[in-house]
Parts: structure tokens; C-alpha cells; sequence
């Protein structure tokens, strides 16, 4: 049988409708010396159609016995399974029993089970973090995004059959036990047998009452070794209606904080905890306030309070992804959560807070109304990212987070969107396999791009009421895309749908192409934007619906672009922009006059058109992408950069900042006069504001201040400008002798990159370099100094070095598997490590693999890294001829992406090399 949604799509993947979970009574016990869990469960079951046979999901689960309870058999009251089978590859058991229970009635279903608490991050896993002596311990923890669960206990893990939930844990007594719901009761706990009692009834093979190897003395009661002595049984208050990806359970040895929202928009004040590992717990202070006021903040804007009762936010030492959204209780990767505002980096505050809030966005936009499949996972995604900023610019409105979101968030997505090997927002997923692969910037940030468009058009206020029509009709349920358009349409009166289903469901965005026609209008001709520059016609179906926001110096004029080209009027002086604000999703093609005229704008600062600083943010990003695709040249956008000169704003050099470093990055086989000459041009824009600001932190400095200044002396250092290299040497060496003045937490990171490139020679090069491996080593310091050392080393030039970094990666007493992927990163932007990564990653393939088997974003992680990097064409058909024979299905796209990219960089290189060889030699006496 078919649930109504694979109906429409025979091909998904979905268990059979003859039985519907409503309610699942679970007890854990899992055993931290040993790694095994026992657990039981009852099941309450809708009966659906006359059956004797149940499906659910189960991986890495041995089920000891099974029986069902229906008071509509005719002989017994229970009967035990027969017979149980697995299917591994699709994470299926199936149950067969002897009498049919009819339809239209309740049933019971009674399962015992054993598992493993894994090291993979996925499912119920464990997690190891070191004890006030140094020994290692472990906590147990849960992720079951997406598919999950099931490694667990056994049930019906797709998001639309939801059930409430009773959960308890048998836990050391020394121990913390949290999960979704608040604690109901907690008492000793002396039943040993109670979740490993005989097996009823006749099964066949595994499951005959009886497992192999070390688990056969746990079913049967005995002591094993390491057993501990003294439990606890804590039991939860009951669930609201739920999917089973969201339940959760941690159990360690933490402390918390605590704090209360106000109860202003939730009608009572909400119970919100930060846990931690004892001795940190305190740097989840700034987290927990950001909670408080945003849990406040989304009941006003949702219209509807947090329907539980508490909130807990908890740091895990092992976690794959940044955070995950648990109702009730959200796990975090510890660097996500906690922030010292004494010893972390400033750039760390920001993405706690956005973090927190996405996250808390989540209890409503995915938790209380969830998707009906993982089709609509942007649904959940793209929402909450837009907002969570939109949360954030309420708690800490001086951030100007918006436009952030232009300058970091919008080009993640446009970026990876202008790549053939794309796909679109709302993507079918047939095979949960394929689910992890959607993780990713289409879903997450042009998921958020787009409803920032819409929301800008709409207004934010009607977008909002028609999120709360949406919410109301759908909460406690499931729902889809077409459900959010069709309550957006009801409050806007306008079909929603009939435009935004383009962006959905299509991939991929347009260029927009600007013409001059006469002195006082344009015409506006769209095209899918490629990376690659070769559109083929039947690419280029797609007609976008794409408001304009003509920005001329009277302000902005609102049009629409719904056809293949269009007419526009402009002033008779030329002067005007498209997208004002950056709201929309597409780029825009200027003639060159055109761009040098915006230039001249730039120059007037307050006094031209462009004072809204996303409209020079954008300006920089559409050059900067147009140039890679040979749109415009590249040294139409190096003249561009040379107009900002007296810009002021962070976000402006940010851009700048990423779109130079990114010629430099792809340049790096280019002569070495070409490459000193794109650093001078770097130097010339940079140095001076990093001269102007310096090395010190004033109270009085404001939070943009404070980043501009990282930016500037990171990239003026990393250009060679001798004042701060030398600046940079001199306050290293007295950090690391104890002064921990001399470098500000918000400039290390930065001072560590600047030292290990400038090195003089290998001897200074691996001083350094020993230096910044004790720091990452010093487990006192907060865990985003230890990333950003970390990260640091991976600035290495001597391949000895390059060759112990990428050592220490597969080694786990160096460095978490999570944490890997700072290494591979790392390496990967560094042009002198990226031949010596490729061999380390070709040599150890095998050993990645199964590393990061359970953890397979991860290792499409390693993928891109180890790939992505090249920019020939002999290089990247290396790569391709390596994966040829490699079942590759697990991270086909991030392989594909990987690959289009280098090809994108490779022709840019191959078309622009000499026109910026050229330039530079004509320029580079104007770079002071």
C-alpha cells in the first residue's frame, strides 16, 4: 500500500498505510561503559485494512520479541510475531503474526530491542569529551534528522505520520537526563530485567530471543562488565502530536543556566536552559538571553505562543551539523552555542545569535507545522533561515543583518545555483537516501532569498499574516509548499503560486541584460545565469517573474519583469540601478559605461544615489560573478574596486574582500609578477584602513567597526603590507609568551594566517607553526579559539607541515571527525597544499569512506574540498578518471558541483589570464 503522497509519486520510497502510529510509550537504557542501549516500546496503532503483517523502520536494531494486542481477535487477546525479517538496504522489518487483526480497530504493538550507542553522530550516538582528571568519558546523545530515528527504536520514521510520545530513560544516578518534554517523576530504578525479559513467542533468526556476541548476556539479564550500579528512571510529560525526527535524548554530566522569557507574547513565561559540560556552562550566557528574547519575539510574529512547556539548548563535544532543531530540546555543535565574551571572537557572537534564533524558528516553522515529505524540506529550511536574521535584526538591530544577508548569504546560494549540477528549491526525493544531499545553500539560502523577495514585494507585514494563517490552519499537522502560497494569496489577494512557483520549482536564476534604448528607457532581456558562460537554448526555457525596483535619484520605481524583454523607463541622465536594496534573486548586466558610471556614484558616497550600502554590496557581487562567467571582464571589475577607495563600510569590503581573494585564489598557477600585482591592488584598497583603525579595541567602537577591522589588517597583512605583518610578528611573539593583551581574541585567527605566510624561511615557518599548534591543543580555551588555530595551520606552506596537518585529521585523539572538515578546508583554499590534499585524499579514499560512512555530509565535505580546488583542465579530468569507478550515489552532487566549479575557474582563468596580466602591468605603479 501507498500513502496518499506516494500516490501521487509511485516512486517514493514510503511504508505501507494498513497501520498508523498515534502514540509510542518508550524506555531507554543506555549503557556508557559498553556502548549497548535496551529498550522498550509500545506502540498504539490505528488499524486501517485487514492485516497480519506490520512495517516499520529499524537500522542497526535488533529486535528481540514483538507482540500485538487487538481487541478485535478472535482467539487471543495478543499473539507474538512469527516471524521477523529485515531489509537493509531500505531500513525495513517486517512482522508477520498468525491471526489477521481487522480494520477499523485499535491495536498495541510490544517491542523489545537492543542497539548500540554508535561514534557516527547519527542516531542515538555517543559522544566523548575529557573529565576534570584528563580521562576520556562519554555523554549519549540523539540526531535523527532526517531518517534517524530508526537506529534508535523501531517506528514509522517519515514526518507526516506523527504521534505523541511517552519517553523514559534509565540512566546513571550521577547523571542529567533531558529530552522534549519536562521530567514528570524520577526514582531509583532496580528492575534490571525489565527492558531485557525473555522473548514471547517464535521468531527466526536474530530475533529468536537470543543475539550473538556480546549483547547475548544483556537479554538475558546478566551483569556484564562495566555495568553500572545505581540508575534512575525519569519520565516525561506526553508530547503535542510530532514526527518522529524530532524527538531527542542526552544524557551527561551537565551543569545549566537559566532564564524566563518575559511571558508578554507567550501568555506565561517559558523555561529556558542552556546545558553544557561542567566548568563552561557560563559561556552559554549570551546564547540564553538571545533565546528569551527570540522565543518571545516569534510568538508575536507566529501569533501563536510556544506550545511547550520549557526550552533547552544543549552543547554537544560530537555533532555533525551547526545545530538541530529538537522540539523542546536543540543540540548544538558546542561552538555554536557557547560564546565567552571575554576570549572568543567577535565574528562568533553573530552566528550564535542567528543560530539560536533558526534555530527556535524551527518550534513553530517545522515543529508545530511540519512538512508533509522531504520535497519540502525548504519549507523548513529556507524559512527559517530568513526568519531567523529577521529575529536577529530585532534583538541587535545595529548588526544591520539584512545586509548581511546580501553580502554572505544571498551569494552561498546564487553561487551554487549557477551551476548546471544545481536543482531546484522544492527537489523530489524518491530514496531517504537522497535526503542528506538537499542539506544545502539552494535549500537553506536561496530558499530564505526568495522569500525575502516576496516578503519585500508583499510587504513583510502581510507576508507575516499570511505565515499566521498558515501556521493556524496547519499546526500539529503536516504541509506543503502549495499550502504556504495558497494562505500567502488568501491575506495578499493576489496568487501567489501562479509567480513563485517559477522559483520553487525550476532551477537556477536569471542575468538580467541591459540595453539602452533612446536617452530615457532600456530594455531588460533575462537569461538563466551559468557560471560557465555557455547557455544552450534549451536551457533557457525558464520566463522569471522578477521585480525590478528601478533605484534613480528620486528615489525607487517599482516594475516587474514577466516576459522574455521589456522596455523600462530611466532619467535622461542614465543614472539608475536595478534591484534597489538587493531584494531580488537574479544579476544585472550593465554595459560598461553603465558600471563606470555607478563607479562615479561610489565616489560621491552621501551625495549619489547608491547611500544604501546593499546597493554597493550588489553592485560589487554582480561584477564580481559576471566576470567569472565572461559577462563583463575581470578587469572590469579590478577598475570597479579601485572607485571604492574612500568606502567606509564593512560590508562593502567585504565584498570587495571576496571577490579579490577569489581572483588571487584561482590565479595561483599565474606568474608570480601577476600574483604580487593582484596583492598590491589588494594592499592599495586594504592597508589604509587598517593603518586608520589599528590594533586596538575601544568600548566605544560599535560591532561593524570592530569586523572592519579584522577585515582590513587580515587582508592588508595577507597582501604583504610590511607596517602590519611586522605589527602582526611583534604581538604573536608576545602573546604566545603569556601577554594575552598584546592579541585581541577578534585578531587571532587573522594574526596566526598573517605569520605563517609571511614566514621568512621552513625553520621560522614551523616555530610558528608549533605555536599555533599548542594553542589548538589547550583545551582551556574556548572551543572557537581552538577552531580557528585549527583552521590556522592549514595556511602552511612547507609540505612536511601540510603533511602532519593532514595526519592529524584522521586521527581522532587529534581531531573530532566533525572537526575535520575545517582541516580539508583549510588545505583546499591554500594553493600550496591542494596537490598534497588530492594525494592525501586519493591514497586514503578508502579510509575517509568508512570514516565518515554514517556521517555522509561529511565526507561530501572531503569531496569538494579535495576536488574542487584545481583549475586545469588535465587536473580536473585526474579527479573525474579517480571517481570513475567509485559508486559515488551517496555525494553525486557535491562531486558534480565540485567539478562544474573547477571547469567554471579553469575556463575564467584560461579566457581573463592575460587581460589581468595585462592590466596589472599597465596599473600596478598606481598602487601605492
Amino acid at each position: 500500500m501507498c500513502t496518499s503522497s506516494a500516490v501521487e509519486n509511485p516512486d517514493r520510497q514510503v511504508l505501507p498505510t494498513n497501520v498508523k502510529p498515534t502514540h509510542y510509550d518508550l524506555t531507554l537504557q543506555p549503557n556508557l561503559k559498553t556502548f549497548a542501549f535496551f529498550g522498550h516500546v509500545k506502540v498504539n496503532l490505528n488499524i486501517n485494512s485487514d492485516t497480519k503483517t506490520i512495517v516499520l523502520n529499524t537500522r542497526d536494531i535488533k529486535i528481540q520479541s514483538a507482540v500485538l494486542s487487538s481487541e478485535g481477535l478472535k482467539t487471543e487477546s495478543k499473539q507474538a510475531a512469527t516471524d521477523i525479517t529485515y531489509d537493509e538496504n531500505k531500513d525495513l522489518a517486517t512482522m508477520t503474526f498468525v491471526e489477521t487483526v481487522p480494520a477499523n480497530t485499535k491495536a498495541v504493538l510490544d517491542i523489545h530491542f537492543s542497539g548500540e550507542l554508535n561514534d557516527q553522530m547519527a542516531g542515538f550516538y555517543r559522544s566523548s569529551y575529557k573529565d576534570a582528571d584528563g580521562n576520556t568519558q562519554y555523554l549519549a546523545t540523539t540526531q535523527f534528522e532526517s531518517t534517524d530515528a530508526r537506529r534508535a527504536f523501531p517506528c514509522w520514521d517519515e514526518p507526516s505520520l506523527k504521534a505523541t510520545f511517552d519517553v523514559t530513560l534509565v540512566v546513571p544516578t550521577e547523571l542529567v537526563a533531558l529530552s522534549n518534554m519536562d521530567v514528570t517523576s524520577e526514582k531509583p530504578y532496580n528492575d534490571t530485567g525489565k527492558l531485557t525479559g525473555k522473548t514471547e513467542g517464535k521468531t527466526e533468526g536474530k530475533t529468536e530471543g537470543k543475539t550473538e556476541g556480546k549483547t547475548e548476556g544483556k537479554t538475558e539479564g546478566k551483569t556484564e562488565v562495566g555495568a553500572v550500579k545505581s540508575l534512575k528512571e525519569v519520565k516525561y510529560a506526553t508530547t503535542p502530536l510530532m514526527s518522529t525526527y524530532l524527538l531527542a535524548f542526552v544524557i551527561g554530566p551537565f551543569e545549566y543556566i537559566e532564564s524566563f522569557t518575559s511571558g508578554e507574547h507567550n501568555g506565561r513565561p517559558i523555561r529556558s536552559r542552556v546545558y553544557a559540560l561542567p566548568g563552561s556552562v557560563e559561556q552559554g550566557r549570551h546564547a540564553l538571553n538571545v533565546c528569551t528574547a527570540a522565543l518571545e519575539y516569534f510568538a508575536q510574529v507566529f501569533g501563536e505562543p510556544y506550545p511547550l512547556p520549557k526550552i533547552d539548548m544543549v552543547a554537544i563535544p560530537d555533532f555533525e551539523a551547526g545545530a538541530m532543531e529538537n522540539w523542546g530540546l536543540i543540540t548544538y555543535r558546542t561552538v555554536a552555542l557557547l560564546f565567552d565574551e571575554k576570549s572568543s571572537s567577535i565574528v562568533f557572537k553573530k552566528s550564535t545569535a542567528y543560530t539560536v534564533c533558526h534555530e527556535l524558528a524551527h518550534q513553530w516553522f517545522g515543529n508545530l507545522v511540519t512538512m508533509e515529505w522531504w520535497d519540502h524540506l525548504w519549507l523548513n529550511e529556507g524559512f527559517a533561515t530568513w526568519v531567523g536574521w529577521l529575529a536577529v535584526d530585532n534583538i541587535f538591530p545595529d548588526w544591520d543583518v539584512w545586509t548581511s544577508f546580501v553580502n554572505e548569504d544571498m551569494p552561498r546560494a546564487l553561487s551554487l545555483d549557477a551551476l548546471r549540477s544545481s536543482h531546484p528549491i522544492e527537489v523530489t526525493v524518491n530514496d531517504p537516501a537522497e535526503i542528506h544531499q538537499i542539506f544545502d545553500a539552494i535549500s537553506y539560502y536561496k530558499g530564505a532569498s526568495v522569500i525575502r523577495m516576496l516578503s519585500s514585494w508583499l510587504g513583510v507585514e502581510t507576508f507575516l499574516k499570511g505565515v499566521r494563517l498558515y501556521i493556524r490552519r496547519h499546526k500539529l499537522g503536516n504541509a506543503s509548499t502549495n499550502d504556504l502560497w495558497a494562505a500567502l494569496s488568501e491575506e495578499a489577494n493576489v496568487d501567489v503560486s501562479k509567480f513563485m512557483t517559477l522559483w520553487t520549482k525550476r532551477v537556477g536564476y536569471p542575468v538580467l541584460t541591459v540595453e539602452q534604448e533612446g536617452n530615457e528607457s532600456i530594455k531588460v532581456t533575462q537569461s538563466r545565469y551559468l557560471s560557465t558562460g555557455d547557455l544552450n537554448e534549451d536551457e533557457d526555457s525558464t520566463v522569471w517573474w522578477a521585480p525590478l525596483g528601478i533605484l534613480v535619484p528620486n528615489g525607487v520605481e517599482s516594475h516587474t519583469l514577466t516576459e522574455k524583454s521589456q522596455t523600462f523607463p530611466v532619467p535622461a541622465d542614465n543614472l539608475f540601478k536595478l534591484n534597489a536594496g538587493q531584494t531580488s534573486v537574479y544579476r544585472v548586466n550593465y554595459p560598461i559605461d553603465n558600471i563606470r558610471t555607478l563607479g562615479e556614484e561610489v565616489k560621491k558616497g552621501s551625495k549619489g544615489i547608491l547611500t544604501n550600502t546593499s546597493d554597493r554590496v550588489g553592485l560589487i557581487a554582480d561584477a564580481g560573478n559576471l566576470c567569472v562567467s565572461g559577462e563583463q571582464t575581470t578587469t572590469a571589475l579590478l577598475e570597479l574596486a579601485q572607485a571604492f577607495v574612500n568606502e567606509e563600510n564593512y560590508f562593502v569590503w567585504s565584498q570587495l574582500s571576496t571577490h579579490i581573494s577569489k581572483i588571487l585564489s584561482v590565479w595561483y598557477e599565474q606568474p608570480e609578477e601577476t600574483r604580487n600585482g593582484l596583492k598590491a591592488l589588494r594592499r592599495s584598497l586594504f592597508a589604509p584602513i587598517a593603518h586608520k583603525l589599528g590594533w586596538e579595541f575601544a568600548e566605544t567602537d560599535d560591532y561593524l567597526t570592530n569586523i572592519l577591522r579584522v577585515l582590513a589588517l587580515t587582508n592588508a597583512g595577507r597582501s604583504n603590507d610590511n607596517e602590519t605583518v611586522d605589527q602582526a610578528k611583534k604581538r604573536f611573539w608576545q602573546f604566545v609568551e603569556g601577554n594575552t593583551d598584546a592579541l585581541h581574541p577578534n585578531l587571532r585567527g587573522p594574526v596566526y594566517s598573517i605569520v605563517l605566510g609571511a614566514a621568512e624561511n621552513e625553520e621560522e615557518e614551523e616555530k610558528l607553526w608549533e605555536e599555533i599548534l599548542k594553542i589548538y591543543r589547550d583545551e582551556t580555551l574556548p572551543t572557537d579559539q581552538r577552531l580557528i588555530a585549527l583552521s590556522s595551520l592549514g595556511g602552511a606552506k612547507s609540505k612536511a607541515l601540510i603533511q602532519r596537518y593532514l595526519d592529524m585529521s584522521i586521527d581522532e585523539k587529534e581531531v573530532r571527525g566533525q572537526d575535520s572538515l575545517y582541516v580539508f578546508g583549510s588545505l583546499s583554499s591554500n594553493p600550496d597544499a591542494r596537490d598534497i590534499l588530492w594525494n592525501f585524499f586519493t591514497s586514503n579514499f578508502d579510509l575517509l569512506h568508512t570514516k565518515f560512512s554514517k556521517s555522509l555530509s561529511l565526507f561530501a565535505s572531503t569531496v569538494r574540498s579535495a576536488a574542487g580546488g584545481f583549475v586545469t583542465f588535465d587536473r580536473i579530468s585526474e579527479v573525474e578518471s579517480f571517481f570513475a569507478d567509485k559508486d559515488t550515489k551517496a555525494y553525486a552532487r557535491s562531486l558534480q558541483q565540485a567539478l562544474e566549479g573547477a571547469r567554471v575557474n579553469a575556463k575564467w582563468v584560461e579566457r581573463d589570464h592575460q587581460l589581468v596580466a595585462d592590466w596589472i602591468t599597465e596599473n600596478v605603479k598606481n598602487f601605492a
